[in-house]
């Protein structure tokens, strides 16, 4: 089985804790196989200040997915694939979208940072 690599900031306490939640949650047939890699390691050019704002999921077939999008990706691994369709609704992926933007610009004040 191919695996799932997610990019996360291995600094941020928010990240690590996203990814031990997932890893007590997925589904086994899934994703039985997950890469966990620092940011720096994301397929993102060199010099791109992006690449750490967002988590980043690499499905299996390649495809690279951020952000809240990553995160939709993600709740199809788990034992909540069942609520996926609901983050496909009219309205939702830019509610989304803002949401995972507020987050991810304010982790370190709401969560700390991990000295790394």
């Amino acid at each position: 089985m191919q695996p799932i690599t997610v990019y996360v900031d291995e600094t941020c306490n928010l990240c690590q804790f996203m990814k031990r939640t997932f890893m007590r949650i997925r589904h086994p047939r899934r994703a039985a196989v997950v890469e966990w890699r620092h940011y720096h390691e994301a397929p993102c050019g060199i010099g791109d200040y992006n690449c750490g704002d967002a988590m980043k999921v690499q499905t299996p077939d390649g495809q690279l997915y951020q952000g809240f999008y990553a995160v939709r990706v993600l709740v199809g691994y788990t034992w909540l694939a069942f609520l996926q369709p609901l983050l496909y609704i009219p309205g939702i992926p830019p509610l989304g979208e803002k949401a995972y933007a507020w987050v991810a610009r304010n982790r370190y004040r709401l969560f700390g940072k991990r000295e790394g």
